[in-house]
């Protein structure tokens, strides 16, 4: 959608048209719930985490203006927020897969083990990123968020972000290359 369309729509909404808020919401759902669902690793908290995000987004729409930061990063913004607070009320960091269980069968026995054996590698290093690290390289690689907008996500500057992406590929390809070398590879 072009950026013209999407200031219209964004504008329809603040004047309370509900399916202009529709379309925003199916625009933005699986992002933000895959994201949720990423912090969390549990489908029903990031589905109410989700929920949340768009109820607060219906309830600020009206102050939000398009100069400070676009819509997606703000939608972002109070997703990482919401994800915060929510650990901050529970005191647990959950993990999630990064494979679908629903493909498990649909490929050949060796394929599926060496699939699941790649993603739960990939799964480990992710893990012994931190979290801002971790925010960082699943904003950029697996929402597929600019710089700009991982910066503005984040509250920090874009060199930061080169920074916490950098170190974080670095660790992460350490710690591939400790399991490639069989060191770490099943614990």
């Amino acid at each position: 959608m072009r950026n013209q369309n999407l200031s219209e729509l964004i504008a329809s909404a603040q004047q309370g048209d509900t399916g202009a808020t529709g379309q925003l919401y199916e625009m933005n759902y699986t992002s933000i719930y895959r994201y949720l669902y990423y912090r969390t690793g549990q489908v029903q908290v990031a589905e109410d985490l989700t929920a949340e995000v768009f109820l607060k987004m219906v309830q600020a729409l009206p102050a939000y203006r398009q100069t400070n930061c676009s819509f997606r990063t703000w939608l972002f913004q109070i997703a990482r927020n919401l994800a915060i607070d929510y650990y901050r009320r529970t005191s647990t960091h959950g993990t999630v897969p990064l494979y679908d269980e629903d493909t498990v069968g649909q490929e050949g026995v060796d394929e599926t083990v060496d699939v699941h054996i790649t993603r739960q590698t990939l799964q480990d290093s992710l893990s012994r990123l931190g979290d801002i690290q971790r925010d960082v390289i699943v904003l950029r690689f697996v929402e597929g968020l600019s710089l700009q907008e991982v910066a503005e996500v984040l509250h920090r500057s874009e060199d930061a972000i080169k920074g916490l992406q950098r170190r974080g590929l670095l660790l992460m390809r350490q710690t591939l290359l400790q399991m490639e070398d069989g060191n770490d590879l099943f614990g």
